[in-house]
């Protein structure tokens, strides 16, 4: 056999062998791919539930009263259609009197978590008028949300956010404490109980 056609035959050999190796890899790669992949989800899955859990941990518990940056400094002048009865209602109408003022819907988990004790908080404190701005809701939500909580007090329906958006509000619930001239001393945001309520209650009475 001469050089040339020796040569010829070992570069036809290293082609078959690149191609049975190329081959053989892809086979590995497609065994083993959903193996890799349900590897990767299942860590992915661990950070993320690590990281969740450690987001629990360090913001459990009630929420407490705190500085409301966001919020409006002058007199606040709400007023709208009730989402239960369709009546105007307003913060006007309780003239000197300190606003207990709770942004929620019946959508928010939060607002749920706290609903039975603030329904008991404005029963227990009658020397306040609590309020509350329906947001991002629907009147048959807001509806059922009442009834299963037992609510009476009022409320105002803002469907598009609009209100809560002026407020300043940055989640949900977030529960406003006005003073008797109707300015904003206080927050709450996320979901609280009784003893919050009472002690951002506490600021707004001692603000005048």
């Amino acid at each position: 056999m001469s050089q040339r056609k020796a040569r010829r035959a070992q570069q036809l050999a290293a082609r078959r062998e690149v191609k049975r190796a190329t081959k053989q890899s892809s086979s590995w790669w497609r065994r083993h791919s959903s193996r890799r992949e349900w590897a990767i989800a299942a860590v992915s899955v661990v950070v993320a539930g690590g990281l969740i859990a450690g987001i629990v941990v360090s913001h459990g518990g009630p929420a407490q009263a705190s500085a409301a940056p966001g919020a409006p400094k002058d007199a606040l002048a709400l007023s709208g259609a009730d989402p239960i009865n369709g009546r105007q209602v307003s913060l006007a109408s309780y003239p000197g009197k300190p606003i207990v003022l709770n942004v929620w819907g019946s959508w928010c988990s939060g607002c749920n978590a706290e609903a039975t004790d603030f329904e008991r908080f404005a029963r227990s404190h009658p020397e306040a008028q609590v309020f509350g701005v329906d947001m991002n809701d629907t009147r048959a939500g807001a509806q059922d949300f009442y009834q299963r909580w037992g609510w009476t007090h009022p409320s105002i329906f803002d469907p598009n956010g609009a209100i809560a958006a002026s407020l300043g509000v940055t989640g949900t619930p977030t529960t406003f404490f006005l003073d008797r001239q109707h300015r904003i001393v206080t927050q709450i945001v996320g979901a609280s109980n009784e003893a919050g309520f009472e002690q951002g209650l506490k600021a707004a009475l001692a603000a005048g």
